[in-house]
């Protein structure tokens, strides 16, 4: 939080930088929200701790957005249903805990457990939250995205996990 001489309080915001900082922050914000960490090749930026702290309060930021995305892919994939019925929701819960028992979400084929990480849910919600449109992280940094970091596929399979016990 950013204390004020009238002593009001507010969230860090781009905003409150100057215009060199924000262009910096702005792209470093859509990198961080990829998940990587890089240096460029010559190029030497030092952030600031307040900068820093921004850059970190990002984060929840980015589960909760794939967790919002991923939520119904979630439960049209799994054949999740909502309903107030008992049944629905035995049903629900059976489902979800045949999918959790040895990870069994993270295969192609959940009941032979065949296929690991190979499941269509996987690249739907890759596809959704990173490559969704041409100004999406996935596209405009490519090259971070080939190969396919293990941290972007294990995000998304954390989040597939607490979805389907929800």
């Amino acid at each position: 939080m950013k204390k004020h001489s009238d002593g009001s309080r507010h969230r860090i915001k781009v905003a409150d930088f100057d215009d060199v900082s924000k262009d910096i922050l702005v792209t470093a914000i859509s990198i961080f929200r990829c998940l990587i960490a890089c240096q460029l090749k010559g190029i030497n930026i030092k952030l600031t701790p307040l900068a820093m702290k921004m850059l970190l309060q990002r984060t929840s930021h980015v589960r909760g957005e794939l967790k919002t995305k991923m939520r119904s892919l979630t439960r049209s994939f799994y054949g999740f249903r909502s309903s107030e019925s008992r049944d629905v929701i035995r049903q629900n819960r059976d489902q979800a805990e045949s999918l959790k028992e040895g990870s069994s979400f993270v295969f192609k084929d959940w009941i032979t457990k065949t296929g690991i990480y190979k499941t269509e849910l996987l690249q739907d919600g890759i596809n959704v939250m990173w490559f969704a449109n041409r100004s999406d992280e996935g596209i405009v940094y490519n090259k971070f995205f080939n190969p396919m970091p293990i941290k972007v596929i294990a995000l998304t399979l954390t989040a597939v996990s607490h979805l389907s016990c929800s």
